[in-house]
């Protein structure tokens, strides 16, 4: 078996659940089991993204200690397969500017920049630990988007000659820490609010009929305020 396991470094969760599983992939399409006796059964995905910092002096993930250990597997498994450009490690350089499939580029993306973004993957949800691993978090959404985590998980070779690359699975996840938070879902400043024409008899004011609060009554020096 060409299977390691690997602790990764801290890293601030960037894409996907930890408690949440997809049952379509990319292009809609339900997931299902692809080999073994339970094919064509429908499964999910519990996928997610870690962004984890760049060193200085690394051009490439595979120069990390982790890194190594994934390039390693995957020519292991490909000897020749591993070498193409095509071949699927599971890391993404954050400051590239290359689009992928959907035309967005690596760098738009939140937390990305200055990180190698490693991709996640497992038919379970991962156990989740406090940062020193002592007591387990059950509390469901207690480690949100842009929080900062720890990932203990493996990697091997996906099995697929005509889609050759490997799998980055998670096993256990320890929360190390906050982040601002990343929220999911189109951006209301961007989806174009208030571009059409306005209709006729839409004001920027309120007209009579509505509330109208009372006049601030002016204080009196020496004589605090009270509330209405």
């Amino acid at each position: 078996s060409t299977k390691k396991d690997i602790l990764f470094p801290v890293g601030r969760l960037v894409r996907g659940s930890l408690y949440k599983g997809q049952d379509k992939d990319a292009e809609g399409k339900p997931l299902v089991v692809k080999s073994g006796p339970n094919t064509g059964q429908a499964r999910l995905d519990f996928y997610f993204a870690v962004a984890i910092p760049k060193q200085s002096g690394h051009t490439h993930w595979a120069q990390t200690d982790w890194g190594q250990l994934i390039w390693g597997v995957g020519h292991a498994a490909f000897p020749q397969a591993a070498q193409a450009p095509s071949f699927a490690w599971k890391v993404i350089d954050g400051d590239s500017t290359i689009p992928n499939k959907k035309g967005r580029k690596p760098c738009d993306n939140e937390g990305y920049k200055g990180n190698w973004v490693v991709q996640f993957s497992s038919g379970y949800a991962p156990k989740i630990f406090t940062a020193d691993g002592t007591q387990q978090l059950t509390e469901v959404d207690a480690v949100k988007l842009g929080y900062y985590v720890q990932v203990y998980g493996s990697c091997d070779g996906n099995g697929s000659q005509s889609q050759p690359g490997v799998f980055v699975n998670h096993g256990m996840v320890a929360m190390a820490g906050y982040g601002p938070e990343i929220s999911v879902g189109p951006d209301a400043s961007a989806v174009g609010f208030g571009k059409g024409p306005a209709p006729v008899g839409m004001t920027q004011a309120p007209i009579g009929g509505g509330f109208n609060p009372a006049p601030p009554v002016a204080a009196v020096p020496g004589v605090p305020a009270v509330a209405a």
